[in-house]
């Protein structure tokens, strides 16, 4: 009885007023600390994050080598990021899916692939990006 006493005290209903926080430096530190572990914790359980931050680790120094220009690089950042953005929010549905639901269940392995299938897409046009920005330059050496 208790954890239905706990949830209906976290729902809102319809007509109820949203009430608003002041600002915490406090509160921001602790945001910035768990979204700190929440990467680290990525990069220490997930093998995909490694490769993709030894990708973009590698997409930075090529950027450097070949001297893109600014807005390349923008686009070059906002595609690997994407990639990271997408995986983390992939490992957190399959945590949380692995927690609830441990046995093996088809819609649970469909929204699993569905988001690997969502890191994948991200990754390849993060690939297509790269080389349409790295291709002009390895060919002018």
């Amino acid at each position: 009885m208790e954890g239905r006493e706990i949830e209906s005290e976290r729902r809102i209903a319809p007509d109820q007023e949203i009430t608003y926080s002041r600002f915490s430096l406090k509160k921001l530190s602790r945001s910035f600390d768990h979204a700190v572990r929440g990467v680290v914790y990525l990069l220490k359980s997930e093998q995909n994050a490694r490769v993709h931050s030894v990708i973009t680790i590698l997409v930075g120094v090529l950027a450097y080598i070949f001297d893109v220009t600014r807005l390349e690089a923008a686009v070059l950042f906002i595609a690997v990021i994407l990639v990271f953005a997408i995986e983390i929010i992939n490992t957190a549905i399959e945590k949380v899916f692995d927690v609830c639901h441990p046995e093996s269940h088809n819609v649970i392995r469909g929204a699993k692939d569905a988001m690997a299938g969502a890191v994948l897409i991200s990754a390849i046009i993060a690939i297509v990006v790269a080389v349409l920005i790295f291709l002009p330059h390895i060919r002018n050496l």
